[in-house]
Parts: C-alpha cells; structure tokens; sequence
C-alpha cells in the first residue's frame, strides 16, 4: 500500500467544493496499460510526495495496479471501468520544507450488483469527489478517466463520436444517459448573474523560461493574424505612442496549475481560447499594448524573445543566461541594452484576462509628480486578499496615493491574530506587526477593499537608468514582484533614488481601469475553475449587453465577446472550445442518450 504526504492548500475554492487534490496533471493517453518502471521509485518520492509505509523496503511489493495509478504528475486512472478491486490512499503529514505540495488521500470503492456497477472516490475525509454508475447490458461505455492533480480533479470522458474533442469534467458537474450516470459533487452557477526589436516603434520583448516553442508559435500567431487592428484603443493611446515605450511580457513557466485545461500540448501562454485559433492566452497582454497603440500590426512593429532555455533561435531572438524568474533576463536585456534602457518600460503579466487601459496608467506615470514608478491596484475584497501581494499606500498632500510598501499574500487581513493561536515566542508579535502592515493596504475610500498588484509595472526610462546604475535590475535579484519592486519602492521612500537634476523620485499607485474610466475586470486564469467561470462570465455580460460599453468587458476586442458568447451554453454551463466542439458533443449524446448533462464541463481537443 502507498501513502500520501499531507498538505494544507490556502485556495479559496469557488464552488465550495472540500476535496483537496494531488500533485499536477500529466498527459497519458488513457488507452495505455504501460506502467512505470520500478526504477522510478526516487522521483515517485522526491516529485509526486510518495512515501512507502514503514518495513516496506522492496517496490516490487507494490501491485501493477498501484503502479499504474501513480505517475511523476497525478494519481490516474485510465479507465475506471476497468477497475476490479477497491484503492485506499491515506494522507499523512507533510515533511517539513514540502507544506507548500499539495497531496491528499484519495479512496475508491466499487460495488456490483448485477449488470450494474457503482464507483464511489472520497478523499481522507470522506468528503465526495466522483459518483459513477453504470450498467453493462452488452452496449458500449465510453472511457472514462479519472486524474486526480494538484489544483483540481478531473473526469475526461472519450469516445469515437467525439471526433477527437473530449469532455473534461470537473467539481460541480453531472451527465446522465441511458446506461450511465456520473456525478461530480459540487455548485455550479452557469448564469452569473443568478448569483449575488529593438529601438523601433511598438517594441515588445517577451521573456521565456521553457516551452518556448510554443509560447512563440502562440504568439507568431496573434502577430501575423491582424487582429491588433481590432482592438479598442485606450484613452491616452495617443500619448503612449508618441513617447514609444518597450513592452516587455514575462511568459515562462510550465504553466502547472493550468494543465487540467492544455495537458501537455500546450503550456500556459499558448493555451487556446474559446474564440479564434490566433488569440490564445497571452494575446490579452498583447492585446494590451495594441490598445495602446504599441503593436499596431503594422511592418513598423518590433518583436524580441529573451531565450532562456535556449530552445528557440532566430533574428529577433536574444538569448540569455537562465534565471529562476523572468525579472533576471529583464535586467540582463536591460544591461546589454536588448531592451532599450532609454525608453520607459512597461512590463505586462503574461497568463491574465482583463480589459484594463493600460495608456491610462502610462498617463499617470507621465503626470504624476517626480513618478518613478506606477504600479495600478486592483480591489479585491479582505478574503480574497491573502491570495495577493498587497500595496501599502498613503496620501500625499493631492491626495495622489504614494506606494509605501508590498505585503506578499498575507494570511491575516480585516481579523486581527489572537494571541491563543501561538505557541512559539515572538510568533504573535510577527503576525500583528504584519496585520498592522496589511491595514496601510486598504482603500482609503473603503476600508473593507484591498489594493492587489496585478503584476503590472511601469517605470521610466530614467528610474531605470538609476536603478541599473546602483545594481538594483541587476541579473542576480530575479523576481519582479517579490525583490525588485519592493527594494525600488524601499529605495524612494528612503529618499535614496534621485534622476538626474537631483529631485527625489516616488512611487505611486492609481486604480486599474477601463476605457473611460470605468472600473477593470482583471482575472489571473490559474485553473480550469477560474477559467471556465471568466468564459462564462464574458458570455453572459455579452448576451445582456451585447458588445456595447454597458458589457463590463466593454474594451475586449469585439470579436472575442462575440465567440465566448457563441461558445457557451448558459443554460447547462457547457463551455466549446469551438463550434465543432458543440457538434462532438450533440453526436455523443445522440449515441449514448444523454438527456441531462450540466455543470463546470469543458469540451475541447483530446
């Protein structure tokens, strides 16, 4: 038998959903009976959390069944119709240095009675994660797998009649035919509003770490596709194009939390969206600066790759030393002048979905007093809150909102910690020396809003200059969000950063906005969860509001409103990937007789 490690998950689950899950997904094809080999054992422990049970000293002990659940990314099963015999994965304690792992039980039972047969999988707390029942009358069942990963767990369900798209299931689902049923507990809300180069003009640098090839095939795509010609330029769009600043967009990463969405065939920036081939993840930080007039889709735009990994080549692809973040190769572009070190940056996150004006940002940075630097906030409610790095503020004399400090994803916000809660000496006078921190984070209008980094920033070509100069972007302080932002901000309020005549740079943060001024919507798309709830959310602003600007998304290119829209049954929750996605689906449930089917259900490319 093999026991699981343990690990608390500080994610706040939107569909009030209990079962904690294992590990990342991995891309197996679930026809394959091929187990790992006994060999494997050193990573099953050191990557997956497996350890083996006490006086356990030989693996070959271990059944071909437990094997073949438990690869290097999740507990899988190929096709629980082919389980004979019941699985039981307890949970134990983390090892100390691992908390951050996520690894739960997980626990599976069949009975038989009959032609019909009955699977039931709970976590180590009985909470429910899958409710199957079938029943074999000589007709054919589709395969069915269950992955269980890190962020969430996952039935996919495929069959001939789906014409090489799949159904992914996830918590808050249900389909029933005529000889099946398959339940994975959970809310859903499928209406939500039911529920309260270099020197150039347009320079855009991206930053890979790994998978380059396919973050630079997904963005090729939106490059060559024209499609900047359609987006809705900002309010200052004019300003910012007039003063040319270089885009840079960090895109390395596996992508982990989001391989429940693109497996292993695409990682997180390229993974596809519901609406055209050429717009994929990243276009939105793309579409970003076409907005402001940055990427025009002209011969006059510019594009730079800092390679990483070293895994791509070509005329406008520069490579760079391999850094744990992308803030290294940022600072290494700057230094060898790869990225124009006279210009003012801006730099864009690259996995995010939002129809912020970053033009009125740039507006900010240009007229604010002495600004340096420009970090927007986005409000986010005190729960919600301990998930973001926070922005400490404080009024200046104009009530313009000076930058202070950074609080990193704070586990105590509007509650204050009690002393009962330690044990440790001094650990009570940390948390409420953090706590006091955390309130100069709150809206000074509302003091039940947070101000959350979007991980945008913009700095100006002569804070830039300073900072190269004092070692600050320097190769060795990698990451943007958690040293060298904070030690920019630490330096102005020091009074330590001066340009060039002299004067006392700051630091400032203005609200994240849409065209006109409105508020922005901005999403960080880290799972299926929150991916599936954005899509469904734009389509249902869409179907009220059409494209107009009472659609809170109003500044998104119209053509991607129009194709969410298009792909989303709002009724059952069901979200296409495509229009041929839909008709898959309509020839599944014509050959199985599937008469209900609802819930958080993606169908999409195997």
């Amino acid at each position: 038998m093999i026991e699981k490690v343990n690990s608390v998950s500080p994610r706040i689950n939107r569909l009030n959903y209990n079962a904690k899950s294992v590990s990342t997904f991995k891309n197996v094809n679930s026809a394959s009976t091929q187990l790992p080999g006994r060999e494997s054992n050193s990573y099953f422990k050191a990557l997956n959390n497996i350890s083996f049970k006490a006086g356990l000293q030989n693996t070959s002990n271990l059944s071909d069944l437990e094997f073949s659940f438990i690869t290097k990314e999740e507990i899988r099963i190929p096709n629980i119709l082919d389980l004979n015999e019941n699985i039981d994965i307890p949970r134990k304690k983390m090892p100390q240095g691992t908390e951050n792992l996520n690894a739960a039980g997980l626990n599976v039972e069949k009975t038989t009675n009959g032609n019909r047969e009955n699977y039931l999988i709970t976590n180590d707390k009985g909470d429910k994660i899958f409710e199957g029942e079938f029943y074999r009358n000589g007709t054919s069942l589709p395969v069915i797998t269950y992955k269980q990963g890190k962020y969430m767990p996952e039935i996919t369900i495929k069959d001939s009649s789906l014409k090489g798209k799949s159904i992914k299931m996830y918590a808050g689902s249900i389909m029933e035919g005529e000889n099946f049923k398959i339940k994975m507990p959970g809310t859903c809300y499928p209406n939500p509003g039911s529920k309260k180069g270099i020197s150039f003009k347009g320079s855009t640098i991206i930053t890979t770490l790994n998978k380059e090839d396919r973050t630079l095939a997904a963005v090729n795509k939106y490059f060559n596709s024209g499609l900047q010609k359609e987006a809705v330029y900002g309010d200052f769009a004019d300003e910012v194009a007039k003063n040319d600043p270089v885009v840079v967009i960090p895109a390395g990463g596996f992508g982990e939390r989001f391989k429940n969405i693109t497996r292993e065939k695409e990682n997180k920036p390229s993974a596809k969206m519901p609406t055209d081939d050429r717009y994929r993840l990243i276009a939105t930080a793309l579409n970003l600066a076409a907005s402001a007039k940055i990427i025009t889709g002209n011969e006059n735009d510019n594009l730079t790759y800092l390679s990483q990994k070293h895994e791509i080549s070509g005329d406008n692809v520069k490579q760079v030393s391999a850094y744990k973040t992308d803030g290294g190769a940022i600072a290494e572009g700057l230094k060898r002048d790869i990225i124009p070190n006279d210009k003012d940056l801006i730099i864009l996150n690259g996995d995010i979905f939002t129809n912020a004006d970053i033009s009125r940002v740039y507006h900010a940075l240009k007229t604010l007093p002495d600004a340096a630097l420009i970090i927007p906030y986005y409000p986010v409610n005190p729960e919600r809150a301990k998930s973001f790095g926070l922005l400490g503020v404080e009024d200046d004399e104009k009530g313009n909102l000076l930058l202070k400090s950074f609080v990193e994803k704070p586990k105590y916000t509007s509650d204050a910690p009690m002393p009962n809660e330690f044990n440790a000496m001094g650990e009570y006078d940390e948390a409420m020396a953090q706590w006091a921190k955390v309130q100069t984070a709150k809206d000074p209008k509302d003091e039940n809003v947070y101000l959350a980094n979007p991980g945008m920033y913009f700095l100006t070509s002569a804070a830039s200059k300073v900072l190269m100069s004092m070692g600050i972007l320097s190769p060795d302080k990698t990451g943007l969000g958690g040293s060298v932002m904070p030690k920019i901000v630490e330096l102005i309020n020091e009074g330590k950063l001066l340009d060039e005549n002299g004067n006392k740079l700051k630091a400032y943060t203005v609200p994240l906005e849409a065209k006109d001024g409105k508020p922005a919507v901005w999403e960080d798309l880290g799972t299926a969860e929150a991916f599936l709830s954005l899509i469904r959310d734009v389509a249902n602003q869409t179907q009220k509001n059409g494209v107009t600007s009472k659609n809170k998304f109003f500044g998104v290119p119209e053509f991607l409103l129009n194709d969410f829209r298009k792909n989303v049954d709002l009724e059952t929750g069901i979200v296409y990937d495509s229009p041929e996605a839909r008709k898959s689906l309509d020839s599944f449930k014509e050959k199985f007789f599937v008469d209900n089917i609802q819930g958080n259900i993606y169908v999409a490319a195997a």
